[in-house]
């Protein structure tokens, strides 16, 4: 074997025979090879690397405040390396003067960026900006949700049709097998997350859960407020007394219970939600307004989608996989 091969092998550099690459790999092993971290530091401090980070920035979007938190946490540590983050906040719903593609024109005037980190159904307009722009292809990570962009080196999210299946789990668990589910959420259908969630619980709860049944699925319009999905939902429970699992699709969502806490109706339902990120639904936990809710570590897809690309700027290291999961994970009042 030659050097070079071996070296491709090590360092992630370039494509190898599957058989040849995993017996290099076990001879390292035996061999006790470390990697020099400190030299590929000191080469990628050469580089002085930026990086952009689009996010959302939105009291209505809590989650994603999370993630933002994440990449900031790892962003301090890739300073040794030379690497700036340089971040670029978005509200969740684009100006209407300039649609989200003039809020990208205004925001990305700005130096070369080496690579992007970004909620993955806005790839496809960060790209047509950058193209715009004049600006070189670059790799592009996305997290949370996925997207359709030709720049996509990798993607960091959850399993949104698992979710909705353990989703459904719960309910099934939580009912023997019987429940009566209304389903809300304030997305009317656009998002990749909601769309797979519902799915997900409808293809699990017709598989293994016959006598199991969704009395109505609930959805705000495009020119709604939060409020409405509440009053909505309430008249739904109101009218259908039989609903004993309300499942609130989104993160958003859970402010639904605020308006249900304290109602007759509350008493007789129990409330699935997905992501624990404010302190409020913490505490409706912790009092049971909210029997579970389903997490998917919003901070490691903020900290992975950068690790991603400083491997793959810095150190030349290609991603093991186009899609890294995040650990679904389940949260109730004795484990938070």
């Amino acid at each position: 074997m030659s050097r070079g091969t071996v070296d491709r092998v090590l360092n992630g550099r370039g494509r190898v025979k599957a058989d040849k690459a995993e017996r290099i790999k076990e001879i390292a092993e035996r061999m006790g090879y470390q990697p020099n971290i400190a030299g590929r530091g000191l080469a990628a401090s050469k580089k002085r690397l930026k990086i952009g980070f689009v996010y959302i920035d939105d009291e209505e979007s809590p989650y994603h405040k999370v993630v933002c938190a994440g990449a900031k946490e790892y962003a301090k540590g890739l300073m040794q390396y030379g690497v700036e983050v340089i971040f670029f906040p978005f509200k969740r719903r684009p100006s209407k003067e300039q649609g989200i593609l003039g809020d990208f024109r205004e925001k990305l005037g700005h130096p070369e960026i080496d690579g992007w980190a970004i909620l993955g159904m806005m790839a496809k307009y960060l790209k047509e900006v950058l193209t715009e722009l004049g600006k070189k292809k670059v790799p592009i990570v996305m997290y949370n949700i996925d997207g359709e962009c030709d720049w996509k080196l990798s993607y960091v999210g959850c399993d949104y049709m698992q979710a909705g299946r353990v989703a459904c789990g719960l309910a099934a668990l939580m009912t023997g097998g019987r429940g009566n589910v209304c389903i809300a959420s304030f997305d009317p259908g656009k998002l990749p997350s909601s769309v797979l969630r519902i799915k997900g619980f409808e293809a699990e709860m017709a598989e293994k859960y016959p006598c199991m049944n969704i009395s109505g699925k609930l959805f705000l319009e495009d020119s709604g407020e939060l409020s409405e999905l509440s009053s909505k939902t309430i008249a739904h429970l109101e009218e259908h007394q039989e609903v004993n699992i309300l499942y609130l699709v989104n993160p958003e969502d859970y402010r639904v219970c605020f308006e249900l806490s304290g109602t007759p109706v509350l008493d007789r339902i129990e409330i699935i939600t997905n992501d624990l990120v404010t302190e409020k639904q913490r505490e409706m936990i912790r009092k049971g307004d909210i029997a579970v809710t389903i997490c998917q570590e919003p901070e490691k897809q903020g900290r992975k989608a950068l690790e991603i690309l400083f491997n793959y700027l810095a150190l030349g290291i290609k991603p093991e996989s186009d899609w890294y999961k995040t650990e679904l994970s389940i949260q109730i009042g004795q484990n938070i």
